[in-house]
């Protein structure tokens, strides 16, 4: 039970939702930058310049995964095909900007401070764990 025309509906669809995740990661990455303008502007009239450039950078890694992104989109939209490595990519990113913002977010306290440095060590972990992932799935690539 074929039918031509549902197919070709559903791919116009597919290309229509492809589009539009194309117009608002664009539109994500706009916002992120003129995030990353005020933390800035902020981290200039702060007190304190270390935090408000931690806070920058965080929002840095967050345009870097939009970039990553954007550039998977593109490369669907040319080829049809979704790299692997991307997802990796995207995870790495985000393990290693949730370690840069783990002394920002800091808990306070004794205990506090364990919990926090055993979920630091995990993250540890954890980015060496994708980084070797990502290494071994660009490498077969």
């Amino acid at each position: 039970m074929y039918r031509p025309w549902f197919s070709r509906l559903l791919q116009k669809l597919n290309d229509l939702i492809h589009l539009f995740i194309a117009l608002a990661l664009a539109g994500a990455s706009i916002l992120v930058i003129v995030q990353f303008g005020k933390d800035v502007w902020h981290g200039l009239h702060a007190h304190n310049l270390t935090l408000a450039f931690l806070h920058a950078l965080g929002t840095l890694f967050i345009l870097w995964v939009l970039s990553s992104l954007i550039g998977a989109e593109t490369t669907y939209l040319r080829d049809g095909t979704i790299p692997l490595t991307v997802f990796v990519e995207v995870a790495l990113i985000t393990l290693l900007r949730q370690l840069i913002l783990i002394p920002v977010e800091g808990d306070t306290g004794h205990s506090g401070a364990w919990q926090g440095l055993g979920f630091y060590w995990m993250i540890i972990a954890a980015v060496l764990v994708v980084g070797i992932a990502y290494y071994l799935v660009s490498r077969r690539n």
